[in-house]
Order: C-alpha cells, then structure tokens, then sequence
C-alpha cells in the first residue's frame, strides 16, 4: 500500500495541518501533516505543503494542529441484548448467569437493536470505526440495524453453540456460562452452520460493506468438534475470518485434557481448525507448548484487559501476550462485555500498564505496541488489514480526529504516542470518519437523533431493571 501523495487532482475531502499517526510501515507522525480523501479511500497522504499543494477539494477542513490517528478496531465485543443491563450488574461471579439467564428469558427484536445501538454509539465516540464480535445477536438484523444506523464496520453474528460434551456439569464459579444459560442458547451442530451460513451469505465478506459475516461462535468448549470444523470450512468458502473466544479460564484446559488428553490449542491444531485464518479471543491461559502453536500457525488473538481484571480471570496474572507480541502474533484488543465501557484506547492503557505492575518489568508493552494493537493488529485479526488499520493511500478512510479543547490535548508534542496512550485516551474524539464520512462530527452524531436513541434505551433498561428488581443486586439502600 503505497503511504505517499501521488494522487492529485480533484478530490471529496482535504484534511490539512493535522498531527498525523499514520500507522504506515514506517510508523511516520506527519507533524503538519494532510490527508485527501476520494470516493472513500485516502487518494493522498503526506506533509501539509505537499499534499494541498496538489489536489482540488471540493470540501476543506482546517484541524489546526489537532491530532489525527486512524480508525480503533475493537476486535471483540458483545454488542446486543446485555449491553441493556449494563451498570446494574454483575458485582460478583454469581450474578452473571441471574442477569443472563433474565435478559435471555425476555429477549426480543427491540433489545438486540438498542443493545447494539448503545454499544456502537459508545464505540464510536471512543474513537473505534469498526467491531467484531463472536456471535451475541438473537435477531441479526436488528443488530445490523444499529451498525448501519451509528455508520460504523460491524462483524455481528448469531450466537452459535452446539452441543459440545464438555458443557453438562461444568463449574461455574469462574464466571463461566451457567448449564441453564447454555441450555437456552445450544442448538444443534446442523442450525448453527446454518446461521454462520445465513450470516455471510447475507452480508458478504467481501462485498465491500460496512457490514460484513464471518464464521463467529461461540468457542471456550462450547463447541464440537463437528461445529468447529464445519465453521472453518465455511469461513473458507466465503472467504471470511473464523472467530471464537479461547481459553479464557483454567478450567478450559482441565475439560479440554479430560475429554482429548489435549490441551484446548492443542486440540483445535488436531482437528485441523488452527491455522491463520482464525482468530481467538481472551487467550488468558496458555502453556509453553501453545504458544509455540499459535505462533507457528499464524492465528491471530485479541487480548481483553479489562473484562479479565474485572472478573479476575488472569489475562495479566498469567498471559503470555507480551510472548506473543514478541514471537510475531498479531494480538489486537477487545472491550468484550461485563468489562465496562466500549473504549479501545482505554484497553490500550490497561495492557500498557499491567504487565509492568504484575512482573515489576518497565516497559513490557509501550505505547507504541499497544496503538499498533489497537490498529494494525486490530484490523488483522477482522481479517480486513488491506482496507482499514493505518492511514495509507488506497486504504478505506476510517480515521479519528482529536480536540484540543480539553487540557488533556496538552501539552502538545511533536510525538504524541505516548500523550494518547497514558493522558488523552478517548475523552478527546471530537470527530470520527468512516470511508471518508463524518458519522462523529464535533461530537454529535450524524445520521440519527442521539437524544431519541437515548430515551428509548433508558426505557427499555428501565423494563429490565424492574423486572429483575432495582434493589437486587444493590449493596446500598435505594430510597425513592
């Protein structure tokens, strides 16, 4: 992909005097930096005075210094029915199935699209342009709904489980799904290759839209093998990812040495599933061996800090993501669910910071790596790294342009990786683009009425909070 300004001429969108990251090959920060945008790719990318010097816009913005970075890829995120109760609950492990199992019991079309719709908006204004996620969505299409509304990439999915052995009997107390939570989710091997197949034959891969189908499921021995392999077959035909959480508690392997005499990667490498198309989500607990697969198989992992520190599942404690890194992985980032806020940079900065705290190591992961996590590998492991991740002529023009109206803008550096990383975070997206349009502009979004969006959410989360009850999982009295 050629990162230089060799396309003049006439062009949609001129973006000038921006403190550029760009994320190219060379990593350059155009310190006056340009971008121009036509038909939705970058047409030109360089310093200001090259770059407007040689083209025609038929709309010209001034950034004024602002910093400018490309589009997040929060790379796994449960965007649906939950996102509802959200705030309320979990405040412990035995929490998690009484929510799920209430919000599952009452799912219907409306929850799946406020759900979604509350999760894009939030990513979005983080600065994210695109998500995926490994199958949360009871009505597809109301999930897709929502992407399409907000205007950002989505990977939605069906959720997809079948009926893996391994399920009865499993302990919960990690947090795990619950046997009644499975019970309302399963269905067999033949209707679940059926959703993945209905799921991309819908919304192509590679058809060049926002929204796009994969072969996401379930994962973490929730599936057969039967599912696995029929998923990956799949995920060849439409020439789409395979993506599925992986190994995110102890008891995976323990289940996984029960019924095989294999540990999970291990396993998934047996039955011919691990190789570059698929990308595995959570990661946490992984041994030497397993690594070494991951490494040599070229699948790709996202890494989800926060819903591990939340619920103590040892992401930090026990991951080997710094290993990976250094082994040539490509390890992006995910915001998940329970965790708290749809926030990439926020994910950033916990992944910087905790492996330094845990192994008493300065620095561990920089902030440079972990924009690249943010970004690069982001876009990677979507399977979408030739269209979107940097900022590059011919790539799609996802990008995200910072304020510097808040004092965590400043001071302002020549290299401003490590103010965006440790300072800023998102609290400054002002505007976000996706394929070259403003779907975030000044903060207000584009294409619906954020004020009416909010009001129906709030109304539907007031439904579930009293039918589970206000005061249920409170610590402290609720007084009306």
């Amino acid at each position: 992909m050629n990162s230089g300004n060799n396309h003049g001429g006439q062009v949609d969108l001129l973006l000038r005097r921006g403190r550029i990251v760009t994320m190219d090959r060379r990593r350059r920060i155009l310190v006056d930096g340009a971008v121009a945008v036509r038909d939705g790719l970058f047409a030109a990318v360089g310093p200001d005075r090259e770059v407007s010097s040689s083209v025609t816009a038929a709309v010209t913005r001034d950034l004024k210094g602002a910093l400018v970075h490309p589009g997040l890829v929060d790379a796994h995120v449960h965007a649906g029915n939950s996102e509802l109760s959200r705030g309320l609950a979990p405040k412990d492990h035995a929490d998690y199935g009484a929510v799920d199992g209430w919000l599952f019991a009452h799912r219907r079309p409306e929850t799946d699209h406020l759900g979604a719709l509350l999760s894009c908006m939030e990513m979005v204004m983080n600065g994210a342009t695109a998500y995926s996620d490994t199958g949360g969505s009871f009505f597809l299409e109301e999930t897709v709904r929502a992407v399409e509304k907000v205007g950002m990439r989505g990977m939605p999915g069906y959720v997809v489980l079948d009926d893996n052995p391994a399920v009865p009997g499993r302990d919960t107390s990690s947090g795990a799904m619950s046997e009644e939570e499975g019970e309302m989710l399963r269905a067999s091997t033949g209707e679940c290759l059926e959703r993945l197949e209905d799921q991309m034959v819908r919304y192509p891969f590679r058809g060049g839209g926002r929204v796009r189908g994969a072969a996401t499921l379930y994962g973490c021995m929730r599936c057969s093998d039967e599912l696995l392999i029929g998923a990956k077959a799949l995920a060849e035909r439409h020439g789409a990812p395979m993506i599925m959480h992986q190994s995110w508690d102890p008891e995976e392997a323990a289940v996984s040495e029960a019924l095989y005499g294999r540990r999970p990667v291990q396993h998934l490498d047996d039955i011919g599933v691990l190789d570059g198309n698929l990308t595995l989500v959570h990661m946490n607990h992984l041994d030497p061996a397993e690594v070494e697969l991951v490494a040599g198989s070229g699948a790709r992992v996202v890494h989800c800090p926060a819903a591990s520190l939340r619920r103590g599942m040892g992401a930090v404690r026990s991951g080997a993501f710094p290993e990976m890194l250094a082994m040539g992985v490509s390890v992006a980032l995910g915001s998940d669910g329970y965790s708290g806020r749809r926030d990439v940079l926020r994910q950033a900065y916990l992944a910087a910071v905790g492996f330094r705290e845990f192994r008493g190591e300065l620095p561990v992961l920089t902030g440079e790596a972990v924009l690249e996590m943010a970004t690069l590998h982001g876009a990677k492991a979507l399977g979408l790294e030739d269209e979107v991740g940097s900022i590059e002529v011919g790539k799609r023009a996802d990008l995200v342009v910072h304020t510097l109206d808040r004092p965590e803008a400043h001071p302002r550096f020549r290299d401003p990786v490590d103010n965006l990383v440790y300072f800023r975070g998102s609290s400054t997206v002002d505007t976000v683009f996706v394929d070259g349009e403003a779907i975030l502009d000044k903060g207000r979004f584009t294409r619906f009425d954020a004020e009416e969006a909010y009001r129906m959410i709030d109304e539907a989360a007031a439904a579930f909070e009293a039918g589970i009850g206000a005061s249920t999982f409170a610590v402290w009295p609720l007084v009306d």
